[in-house]
C-alpha cells in the first residue's frame, strides 16, 4: 500500500463512508478502516434493522386495532422469520458499501488501527501507514452499568440478533430506542405474558 494519504477514515459508518467518499471524488488519496463489516450502526446494528422489526409490531397491532371491523384472526411476530427478513436486508449491505467505496476510488482496509505517531497509524495486516489528515468516525460503545446483575444486560445490538425473543424481558433506559424495542416486543402476540 501507498505510504502517504491524503487522509485515513477510521469508522466505516455512514458518516465515515460519505467523508471518504467526498474527499476521494476531490482528488484525495483516501483509505478508509474498520475492524467490523462496513455500513456501520444505522445500517447494519441499528436504524435500519430496527425499522424492518418495528414494522412486524406495526403490522400486529395494526391488526390488532382492526378486529372484530373486518379483519380476521390472531396476528402474532413469527421472531426467527422476522429476524431473517432483517437480515435479508443487513446481510448485503458490506459489501455494497464496499463496492461504493472502490467505485469511489477509496482504498478498503479492514482491521484495528492504532496510532504510532502524529501523522501515522498502524493497521493489522497492512503495516504502517502515514498521512495528512485522519478522521475518527468510530461511534460510541455503550457506559457499562455498576449493579448486581448488570452482566445480565445485553446492548441493543445485541437484542437486534436475538435468535429469540426472551418470553419476559425488562428495558433499562428510557430513551426512544428502549420504547421502540418494547413496542417491538410487546407486539409478539396476546397470551405471551403471565
Amino acid at each position: 500500500m501507498t505510504n502517504m494519504l491524503d487522509l485515513i477514515v477510521i469508522g466505516a459508518g455512514m458518516a465515515g463512508i460519505t467523508a471518504a467518499k467526498k474527499c476521494s471524488n476531490a482528488g484525495w488519496s483516501v483509505a478508509i478502516v474498520d475492524e467490523l463489516p462496513y455500513g456501520g450502526t444505522c445500517a447494519l446494528r441499528g436504524c435500519d434493522p430496527k425499522k424492518m422489526l418495528r414494522a412486524g409490531a406495526e403490522a400486529v397491532e395494526a391488526a390488532r386495532l382492526l378486529a372484530g371491523k373486518g379483519v380476521a384472526g390472531e396476528a402474532r411476530i413469527d421472531w426467527p422469520a422476522l429476524m431473517k427478513h432483517k437480515e435479508s436486508f443487513t446481510d448485503p449491505v458490506p459489501e455494497s458499501m464496499e463496492e461504493g467505496l472502490r467505485q469511489a476510488g477509496v482504498r478498503c482496509l479492514h482491521g484495528t488501527a492504532r496510532f504510532t505517531g502524529e501523522d501515522r497509524l498502524e493497521i493489522g495486516g497492512h503495516g504502517e501507514i502515514t498521512f495528512r489528515h485522519a478522521l475518527i468516525a468510530a461511534g460510541a460503545k455503550p457506559r457499562p452499568l455498576d449493579f448486581p446483575g448488570a452482566d445480565r444486560l445485553i446492548a441493543s445490538t445485541d437484542f437486534l440478533n436475538l435468535p429469540e425473543l426472551p418470553r419476559r424481558i425488562v428495558f433499562v433506559g428510557d430513551g426512544y430506542i428502549s420504547f421502540e424495542f418494547a413496542h417491538i416486543a410487546a407486539g409478539r402476540g396476546r397470551g405471551d405474558y403471565p
